[in-house]
């Protein structure tokens, strides 16, 4: 017998918009990779459909002003590419484009550098639901939630949040090809070879073209970091013990999802 619904939230949160993007000491490391990566696979990391030079061009304005408030030194003059890959070069995040068009929010344009398992170059043009059918109990518990709460989100009240993977590995480029997962029969008791893949999403409405920006940074760290943080271990414990077939089939481990739940069982109670 499954578990009741809902398998799945949302879990938005307000965002003070001075939070909006995080700036933090890989800053030049992640601003290098996504310059090599728009060098060399354009194609799979960037993508957009005619008519979406201006909300890209209001955004890029946005996040110069952005990056302007914390202090953070930016060219005078913009590049002479798409204006969605000339803010992209300043900022961490990877950044989404959405539009209203015939009544549905359409993904028009998008840089992500650093995506878990999918291209944009994939997705762009298509419509919420699509954009998320791959996404475990989508189209039963979050498509309804998810198109009402785009189509609330006001200008100057942004939102975010945050979900969370287990993969054997710390490369922020993950296409949905391209890239090999190995697959991890064991985790040591220090957690390796397994990472944390965070992704921090955020949701702003953009006042002039009235187009929906959505950012995502993703982070990672070695997944032994839970050992000196059994309260956090016990919360992922939980989650991925109530997780049902789909959702353990769409959530990539690496093969090892028994194993990790097994690992985090000794870190919350290292006595049994």
């Amino acid at each position: 017998m499954e578990p009741g619904p809902p398998f799945s939230k949302m879990g938005t949160h307000a965002l003070n918009p001075a939070e909006w993007l995080i700036i933090d000491e890989h800053r030049q490391r992640d601003l290098e990779y996504k310059a090599r990566l728009l060098a060399t696979v354009e194609l799979v990391v960037f993508a957009a459909l005619p008519g979406s030079d201006a909300p890209a061009n209001e955004l890029l304005q946005l996040i110069r002003e952005c990056l302007g408030e914390h202090e953070i030194d930016i060219p005078d003059e913009f590049g002479d590419r798409h204006p969605l890959i000339e803010a992209a070069r300043l900022v961490q995040e990877d950044l989404v484009i959405l539009q209203k068009i015939d009544g549905s929010w359409v993904l028009t344009c998008g840089v992500v550098c650093f995506p878990s398992h999918w291209t944009v170059s994939d997705k762009v043009g298509l419509p919420l639901d699509g954009i998320h059918a791959p996404v475990a109990h989508y189209e039963r518990e979050l498509r309804e939630r998810v198109d009402r709460f785009h189509d609330r989100l006001t200008p100057g009240r942004p939102a975010w949040r945050r979900n969370w993977f287990v993969v054997p590995t710390a490369e922020l480029h993950l296409p949905a090809y391209g890239h090999q997962m190995h697959v991890v029969s064991a985790i040591a008791a220090d957690g390796s070879p397994m990472f944390i893949r965070s992704e921090r999403q955020t949701l702003r409405r953009l006042p002039e073209t009235d187009a929906i920006v959505f950012t995502i940074r993703v982070q990672t760290a070695p997944l032994g970091v839970l050992i000196s943080r059994p309260d956090l271990a016990g919360m992922m414990l939980d989650a991925t013990r109530s997780w049902d077939r789909d959702k353990r089939m769409y959530t990539s481990t690496g093969g090892a999802l028994d194993e990790l739940i097994a690992w985090l069982e000794a870190v919350v109670d290292p006595n049994e």
